[in-house]
């Protein structure tokens, strides 16, 4: 049982190395749905704990008691392959449309031998929005939602592809279109071979969810290369000509490899999505004017982000960047995330170059605009796990609690039914030696941060 012990819990492991089946388990994700159920999201990174190109798996954790028990790990979304030959379900962000009750969760899809580096050009769809495959000549062919294959000219041809990707022709067993190129010895189609921005959805509470929703023919551009979530988590808007607004924080890479972050949005509580400009569009840069789909200057990366919205309506994203300055940048949009200024490095937020978690707690009535902040603290490594507190929006941060004098890499916060707050994070992890990483769960109240 996980008891609140001079205002904080002792952490637990929730995802640890062999844990049902999995090698080990990486980034976070985690929402309190309006239910009070807390929803634990992770990579399963099913024999070993590298990025894509890798197996991995997307599952949850479910607790409807703050924290206190879990259930079993459920396993959302798998593709074929196996090893670091498998295909990819990876990097998981959470939100709730509290007007219509639907949890959604985005991840980046990857076919096998596929990672970010590896990623290439395109959104992997017709004009029409039909996934394409190709063959072992290049020969490119059209999928349809019933799974049947037509070539370019729309003519029917022998192929079939179910739900899993597993490919027949003429009824006879012949690979499967998210493998690795060469992996199957019948291969004959594969699907492209870039990464692609998916999303499932919920409306029981994280019982059951719906097979992927593809989202590249919407928002990603024929330029892009890699296409991620932030990941952690996503915001619903409260306030100003945008309430009700779903967003997501993304990123991507350009031609030249190089990264910019921005948001994906919905209006219409799901059934679309749009995506914003990025902070590096028209951004001022070492006497250059950038653009996301040009940018070549080593230093700008703009990669894994989170953002709040504060009760003006103004949006801030906390970026995880590559200057070198080793301080988490701010980027401010006024319009719903649809644009955003020139980002900002927070003095007061060292950083080792590492996802961060950020999120507002709910207002108590007393004038004061409360931020949560957590990351590594130590601009050097990733250690020294850190929660800070802002009373003012993030102007200022008056307080701040170490979680972890160890080990710690990415996290993800949450505030839970009876105000408590709960943080997900990883550790006990060495990158140097291939070490897994188990992930841990902690509670904690605002009285803790704040004391001497």
């Amino acid at each position: 049982m996980l008891v609140l012990a001079m205002n904080k819990s002792e952490a637990i492991a929730l995802f640890y190395p062999g844990m049902a089946g999995s090698a080990t388990y990486r980034i976070p994700s985690m929402i309190t749905t309006v239910k009070g159920t807390i929803i634990a999201g992770i990579d399963a990174r099913i024999s070993d704990m590298r990025d894509n190109p890798n197996k991995i798996n997307t599952v949850i954790r479910r607790s409807v008691d703050n924290g206190q028990t879990w259930g079993d790990v459920q396993h959302l979304v798998s593709y074929a392959g196996e090893g670091l030959n498998g295909a990819a379900a990876i990097d998981t962000a959470l939100l709730q449309d509290e007007e219509t009750g639907t949890i959604w969760m985005l991840f980046c899809h990857t076919p096998g031998g596929i990672g970010l580096w590896a990623s290439e050009a395109g959104i992997g769809f017709d004009e029409r929005g039909n996934r394409l495959v190709y063959d072992g000549s290049g020969g490119e062919y059209s999928l349809h939602p019933d799974g049947h294959v037509t070539d370019r000219e729309g003519r029917a041809t022998s192929y079939f592809v179910d739900d899993e990707g597993n490919v027949t022709s003429d009824g006879i067993s012949s690979g499967n279109i998210f493998l690795k190129k060469g992996v199957h010895t019948e291969e004959t189609l594969l699907e492209a071979r870039t990464s692609f921005l998916q999303i499932i959805k919920s409306d029981d509470d994280g019982l059951t969810w719906s097979r992927p929703i593809e989202l590249n023919p919407e928002v990603k551009e024929a330029w892009m290369k890699f296409i991620g979530s932030g990941p952690g988590r996503g915001i619903q808007l409260k306030y100003s000509d945008y309430r009700g607004r779903l967003v997501f924080p993304i990123y991507f890479s350009n031609p030249n490899g190089k990264m910019s972050c921005t948001v994906i949005f919905s209006d219409d509580h799901g059934k679309s999505w749009r995506r914003g400009t990025s902070p590096n569009d028209g951004r001022r840069f070492n006497g250059q004017i950038l653009s996301a789909e040009t940018l070549s200057a080593d230093g700008a990366d703009l990669t894994e982000s989170q953002l709040i919205e504060l009760p003006n309506g103004e949006l801030r994203v906390y970026l995880r960047n590559h200057a070198g300055l080793q301080r988490t940048a701010v980027s401010v949009s006024k319009d719903g995330g649809e644009t955003w200024n020139e980002p900002e490095y927070d003095q007061d937020l060292p950083d080792p170059t590492c996802q961060s978690s950020v999120m507002t707690y709910p207002d108590l009535g007393d004038g004061k605009t409360r931020v949560l902040f957590a990351n590594p603290a130590d601009p050097r490594k990733r250690t020294s796990g850190t929660i800070r507190l802002s009373e003012d929006g993030g102007s200022t941060w008056k307080y701040a609690k170490q979680i972890d004098e160890y080990t710690f890499s990415y996290c993800c916060l949450t505030v839970l039914d009876n105000g408590d707050i709960a943080l997900l994070y990883e550790s006990d992890f060495d990158f140097s030696e291939n070490k897994p990483i188990t992930v841990k769960f902690t509670k904690f109240t605002l009285d803790w941060i704040s004391s001497s």
